[in-house]
């Protein structure tokens, strides 16, 4: 990679490639690029605001993530009426404790909003999660996706990311599919090696997209209200059980024993659903 001196790195930004041509240069390489001209098409991107959502749902209770400081190792979950939790994110926050809608699919919290929106044609698999992301002034843990790829699809507001590539993980502190380092600033003193690091950094904006290959670690900061859809679809269990260059192997057992489980829990999930329908 190059050196320091040359930070950030930039992330390819394409019009609208065809299928084919983010195949070649991004998907099978395993390259991260932010696409624009296919999300802005989505009838979600003049919908989506915190009218449209107490309109159609702000009686109901969902599933939110309290955490501190962005850390996700270290959240929990409760329920709130959409409607005052919708007020909570759109005034400014007080101390370190955030709430987040988030992790859940898009079509168990709001059923209503998912003919919005239309699923890329680069996820090229039919078993893909389509989840919801709503909220302001908060920030993802540096973390990579263990199972697969992924698009944040960004509807309103935006989002700044950075991307580390696998082969820098010995500098981002792994703790499984986490990075022990929980936000910016980052403390060298605690964590020394995080200065070596060579990253990309992009600012997603409504209407665009971001392509995050397995294994790419990536920090996201969202300061203003903010929606968002990510599809996350698996790659194959080749790809999954050789992981590229800088992550242990000896994780991944423990990667495929969490993607039984998470598929385990959907499917009781979804039992359970239609036994009280």
């Amino acid at each position: 990679m190059n050196s320091n001196e040359k930070l950030p790195l930039q992330v390819d930004r394409l019009h609208a490639p065809s299928v084919e041509e983010f195949n070649k240069l991004y998907a099978e390489p395993g390259k991260p690029v932010l696409i624009t001209g296919v999300v802005s098409e989505w009838n979600a991107c003049s919908l989506w605001n915190t009218q449209y959502f107490n309109a159609l749902a702000g009686e109901r209770s969902v599933p939110v993530k309290r955490m501190r400081n962005g850390a996700y190792l270290g959240a929990s979950t409760e329920s709130m009426k959409l409607a005052d939790y919708l007020a909570v994110v759109n005034k400014e926050p007080v101390g370190s404790e955030r709430v987040y809608l988030s992790e859940r699919s898009v079509k168990d919290i709001l059923p209503e909003i998912a003919g919005d929106y239309t699923v890329p044609a680069y996820v090229n698999s039919t078993k893909f999660a389509a989840v919801g992301y709503i909220g302001s002034h908060v920030h993802s843990q540096i973390h990579f996706h263990p199972f697969g790829k992924a698009l944040l699809c960004q509807v309103t507001g935006r989002k700044r990311v950075k991307l580390f590539a696998p082969d820098q993980t010995p500098y981002l502190y792994q703790k499984l599919h986490f990075s022990k380092i929980e936000g910016e600033p980052v403390d060298l003193e605690e964590y020394p090696l995080y200065g070596k690091a060579q990253y990309y950094e992009c600012e997603v904006n409504a209407g665009e997209m971001l392509f995050f290959p397995i294994y790419w670690w990536h920090g996201v900061e969202t300061e203003e209200f903010s929606s968002a859809v990510v599809f996350f679809w698996d790659d194959s269990r080749k790809l999954r059980w050789l992981p590229p260059e800088g992550v242990p192997w000896r994780y991944v057992p423990l990667f495929e024993i969490m993607s039984w489980l998470f598929k385990g829990k959907r499917m009781l999930n979804r039992v359970l659903k239609s036994v009280r329908g």
